[in-house]
C-alpha cells in the first residue's frame, strides 16, 4: 500500500456496517515494523457514520485491499 492506491475497506469486524466495501484514496500511510502500520483514507463518497457523513477516515492499514 502506497499514497495514491485506491482502497477497499474489507475488514468484518466493528466498523463494517459502515465502510464495508466502500472506495477510497490513500492519502498518508504509515509503516511500522511491528506490523501494526495505519494509515490515513479519502473516501471517493462521503460515508454515513452515526449522525455525519466521513470524508476522512484513519484506520490499521489491514483494514483494506488494495485495488
Amino acid at each position: 500500500m502506497k499514497v495514491g492506491d485506491v482502497v477497499m475497506f474489507t475488514n468484518s469486524g466493528r466498523y463494517a456496517r459502515w465502510f464495508f466495501g466502500r472506495l477510497a484514496t490513500v492519502e498518508n500511510y504509515t509503516h511500522k515494523k511491528d506490523g501494526r502500520s495505519s494509515c490515513r483514507v479519502r473516501w471517493l463518497e462521503p460515508v454515513k457514520y452515526h449522525d455525519r457523513e466521513a470524508t476522512v477516515s484513519d484506520f490499521s492499514a489491514d483494514m483494506f485491499t488494495v485495488c
